[in-house]
């Protein structure tokens, strides 16, 4: 056996899981073999894991050993097994969106999370008993044990607060799944001490509101779930319940609603009407919104639920036979009840029926009809056809027709005129003047003769009928043609049949048509330019019957129209117009001449204005392609100078023809530039013309035309395609105004779809066919009118009135006439509005309290303009401290030049805001003149309305139904009375 003398060290690490040697030889120390090794280490208690190959080894290295040994692991325990942590999936439902603002509140309010664990514990306790007697007879006796039983004793679980999720949960929902971990295994030390294994979380702990149900954990309530690292609960939440529903023959409508928690938001009454809608029932039938969402409140207030709740209006049933005034036609009409009304009894509308009396009813088909509405959703029968009689046959009258065309009623009654004036004189009549004069004619035709006139056509006899109640109706008799002619008029086989050219006369008396062809053919003038248009001539005809004779006038227009204006020998006009009159026919007569023209010079032209480029898009100088501010439009104002054209002087001269056309000579050039509309040419002397704008507007040069356009259309949006609208006429925009974008206008606006976050200016009136869509950057300027269907979030100024059919929600609003918002949905919500000539709307505010600010009864645009003055000032008077500085340094210095001039800078500047001073004393006095104005609400008047005159304030703290609000310049107070008393005051 080997032996080895020396010292032993023993080494264990901190855990106890390894022990080892090292061995140092000294023949001083002590003797060792394998037997006493191990009896070292059991010594040391080392009892567990101890190798026995790793002692044989040491021992013999020891044994050999001449210096100290490394350590030698002589003995090895088993480190315990760590447990599998439990994980778990969670299988959460989203958070509905419009329950998010509610669960973050409820969760934030919520206190730490109480979590409590059932401990079952034993406890011993002492009880009496009875105990039997071995012996029969003897009795038993009382005796005391102990017994032990088992307690459950609730432990709170102190957790870590704070949130990893939270959210919505129904009751019986499942939150997720909990998949256990595996326990671990203890170890063995080498003293042979049991190691326990550590755990590596804690375990997770279910909260009020969740079972843990064969590892699912389940919400046992309804509510708002929250839960941490190792914890979950749900607080319980309960929301209001509503529905609707209608009746079985949805007439009527209910509302069912349970309260839920008290905190939640109640349920909008614009919500229940909506879904009324959705189910088909007419909005007219229910109750407004407002007494819907009182009886929402009584129900919260109350906490008791409101089942078969009725929100429709009121209305009786209702039953009637009625008969036709001819008594052609029985029909029926039927209402039924509505709300509370009074119900339907089909028995009484059963018995108005047989009471009517009816000749020919299907009782069955009837009976049918009634039960079918009444099982219906229908909520009226409207003039149900019951019974119908036969009309007697309407006989044939005799038929008479014209075939002509009438002449326009102005030249109708200037022949009749005609024909009056030649009567009187003497010079023309007809023979049947008493029974038919020019004063019955009611319209005339030109005809010619043998031209049909008209036609008559026999009619047919009819058969008599029978009314509802079976009585017999005699069929009339058919009328005579009424029809009486005159003279040149025959009648052959029906046909009536002009005798001669001229003109037909048609009046009525007493019914019956007159008729009459009379000669008409008035003078006709025909001016005939030659070829040349060197000469004009003249030719007259002379007048028939009742035709008009020539006149000056005529003459004179005839020339007009020719295009005759130069030339006109006027002696010779007048001795051609004299005769004319006289009834002498003209022939070619030569009445204007014109005159040839001379040599002349050059011409030169130069443009006045720079003709826009037609560029789509504008480069800055930054170089980025700004494709908003195009260059399409050339405008000019009125009174603008846009062309001059020179013409030399010289020995010749142009020419002219008899039309006024100028003829140039051989070597001079015509103008090349023609004056078209809203353009003027002036001759302006010493051979200069000059041609100006005489309208605002867009110019346009074609050719050798030039024309200003004071309308700028916009076929479609104004967006990238068209750029920014700047001009100085009236702009037409058929589509809308996109975000970003500008519309200047130097006349109206008229836009035919929206404003949408764009800026709108005009010096006229704008009108908007939709309306504005702000999102608090629309800006709209006018300085007339400006009418628009509806306004969001802008800033609207008009010199004028704003009317809207609807809404104005949120906006700054300022105008110098009245606000009108004319609709039912006309309210006025939130934001401010400064009006001189007052307001009227349906409701103004809101019933959430939205702010409303209102000032009327002054001029607010010189409010703006004391705005600028009292700035101006300010300005001025930092200019002059500034001066003041300089002077106080000149004077020090001895400039006296400099100080001369800057005492004269500061006087200037002094008699300038002396001035201002003035203009703005004045500017606020006439702020303080008052203008009758109201405002006048026909709706609701909500609390959160300010209202503002001359400085007094009125604040609405309680709703109000149709008022009238007024500044009363007697008493300095803004004051409110009933809108029934206003209008009684007003009439």
């Amino acid at each position: 056996m080997a032996s080895f003398t020396g010292k032993l060290e023993l080494l264990v690490d901190d855990q106890g899981l390894s022990a080892s040697l090292i061995f140092t030889p000294d023949g001083e120390g002590q003797e060792y073999d394998s037997a006493k090794l191990r009896d070292f280490l059991n010594e040391r208690g080392i009892k567990y894991g101890i190798k026995k190959e790793a002692l044989a080894q040491a021992a013999a290295l020891y044994e050999k050993a001449e210096s100290p040994s490394e350590a030698i692991e002589i003995a090895a325990g088993d480190p315990p097994v760590l447990s599998e942590p439990s994980r778990i999936d969670w299988d959460e439902p989203p958070l509905p969106e419009e329950l998010a603002y509610e669960a973050a509140r409820v969760v934030e309010n919520a206190p730490s999370p109480a979590i409590f664990e059932t401990r079952i514990e034993k406890v011993k306790r002492k009880r009496k008993v009875l105990k039997k007697s071995k012996i029969p007879f003897i009795a038993p006796k009382e005796v005391e044990e102990e017994i032990v039983e088992k307690r459950e004793v609730q432990e709170r679980v102190y957790v870590d607060p704070e949130l990893e999720a939270y959210g919505w949960i129904e009751a019986e929902s499942l939150l997720g799944t909990l998949h256990p971990g595996k326990p671990g295994k203890p170890g063995k030390d080498v003293y042979a001490k049991t190691i326990s294994p550590e755990s590596e979380e804690d375990a997770f702990h279910c909260g009020r509101g969740v079972e843990n149900r064969k590892n699912e954990l389940i919400a046992v309530e309804t509510g708002f779930f929250r839960r941490g690292k190792n914890w979950i609960e749900v607080i319980p939440y309960t929301q209001h319940q509503w529905e609707v529903s209608l009746s079985k023959d949805h007439n009527t409508c209910f509302l069912d609603f349970n309260p839920g928690q008290e905190e939640a938001a109640p349920p909008a009454a614009e919500d229940i009407v909506a879904a009324a809608l959705e189910l088909g029932y007419p909005s007219e039938k229910l109750l407004s919104s407002h007494d819907i969402q009182l009886r929402i409140a009584a129900a919260l207030k109350s906490g008791e639920a409101l089942e078969k709740e009725v929100i429709s209006v009121d209305e009786d049933s209702h039953f009637a036979v009625t008969v036709s005034d001819d008594k052609l036609k029985a029909y029926l009409s039927i209402r039924k009840h509505r709300g509370s009304g009074k119900p339907l009894v089909l028995k009484e509308v059963g018995s108005a029926i047989t009471k009517a009396q009816l000749k020919g009813l299907d009782k069955e088909a009837v009976k049918k009809v009634i039960l079918d509405f009444y099982r219906s959703p229908e909520s009226e029968l409207k003039n149900h056809l019951l019974v119908e009689g036969s009309a007697p046959e309407a006989p044939e009258d005799d038929r008479f027709s014209l075939k002509v065309t009438s002449m326009a009623e102005a030249d109708s009654e200037a022949i009749c005129t005609r024909a009056r004036t030649l009567h009187e004189a003497g010079d023309f009549s007809f023979d049947s003047w008493e029974e038919f004069n020019p004063d019955q004619v009611q319209r005339m035709a030109v005809v010619k003769a043998e031209q049909l006139l008209g036609e008559i056509e026999k009619g047919k006899s009819g058969e008599a009928g029978n009314d509802v109640y079976g009585t017999k109706i005699e069929a009339a008799k058919g009328a005579e043609a009424p029809v009486k002619t005159f003279e040149n008029i025959r009648i052959e086989k029906g046909l009536i049949v002009s005798e001669i050219d001229g003109v037909l006369s048609i009046g009525e008396v007493d019914g019956v048509t007159l008729l009459r062809v009379h000669p008409h053919r008035s003078a006709s003038i025909h001016v005939r330019l030659a070829e040349d248009r060197m000469q004009a001539f003249l030719s007259v005809s002379a007048p028939l019957g009742t035709g008009f004779p020539v006149d000056e006038a005529s003459i004179k227009e005839a020339v007009a129209k020719a295009g005759v204006s130069r030339g006109i020998d006027e002696e010779v006009l007048a001795a051609l117009t004299a005769r004319a009159e006289a009834g002498e026919e003209i022939e070619s007569e030569v009445f204007a001449r014109g005159q040839a023209p001379k040599d002349a010079g050059k011409v030169e032209v130069s443009f006045k204005v720079d003709f826009a480029s037609g560029k789509g898009v504008t480069i800055a100088a930054d170089g980025h392609a700004d494709f908003r501010r195009q260059d399409k439009i050339t405008s000019v104002k009125e009174g603008d100078l846009i062309a001059e054209v020179l013409m030399p002087p010289g020995e010749s001269e142009p020419g002219w023809d008899v039309s006024g056309k100028t003829l140039n000579a051989r070597e001079l050039k015509q103008i090349p530039l023609e004056a078209g509309p809203n353009v003027e040419a002036r001759d302006e002397g010493e051979g200069i013309t000059r041609f100006y704008a005489s309208s605002s507007g867009e110019i346009i040069k074609e050719k050798n035309r030039l024309e200003v356009k004071n309308i700028h259309p916009v076929p479609g949006d104004v967006d990238m395609k068209s750029g920014n609208i700047k001009f100085s006429g009236s702009v037409q925009v058929k589509g809308s105004v996109q975000p970003g974008f500008v519309v200047f206008s130097g006349g109206d606006v008229q836009i035919g779809g929206l404003v949408d976050s764009a800026l709108v200016s005009s010096e006229g009136s704008i009108f908007i066919a939709h309306g504005v869509k702000g999102g608090g950057k629309a800006v709209l300027r006018s300085k007339k009118d400006i009418a628009a269907n509806f306004i969001e979030q802008a800033q609207v100024m008009a010199v004028g009135s704003i009317r809207l059919k609807n809404s104005c929600l949120r906006s700054t609003v300022r105008c110098n006439g009245k606000l009108s918002l004319e609709g039912d949905k006309g309210n006025l919500i939130g934001g401010s509005l400064k009006t001189r000539q007052g307001a009227e709307m349906q409701n103004l505010g809101h019933p959430n309290g939205i702010e409303t600010h209102i000032s009327f009864g002054q001029d607010y645009l010189v409010a703006d303009r004391i705005q600028v003055e009292e700035k101006e000032i300010a300005k001025i008077r930092e200019n002059v401290t500034k001066i003041d500085a300089i002077l106080q340094r000149l004077e020090h210095s001895g400039e006296k030049a400099k100080l001369a001039r800057a005492r004269q800078e500061k006087l200037k500047f002094l008699k300038l805001i002396e001035k201002r001073s003035l203009r703005l004393f004045t500017l606020r006095e006439k702020f303080e003149e008052h203008y009758p104005s109201s405002i006048t609400v026909r709706g609701t008047l909500y609390p959160g309305v300010f209202l503002e005159s001359h400085g007094r304030y009125y604040e609405v703290n309680d709703p109000r139904k149709g008022v009238v609000v007024q500044f009363n310049p007697e008493t300095g107070k803004i004051e409110e009375q009933p809108l029934s008393n206003s209008e009684e005051k007003s009439n």
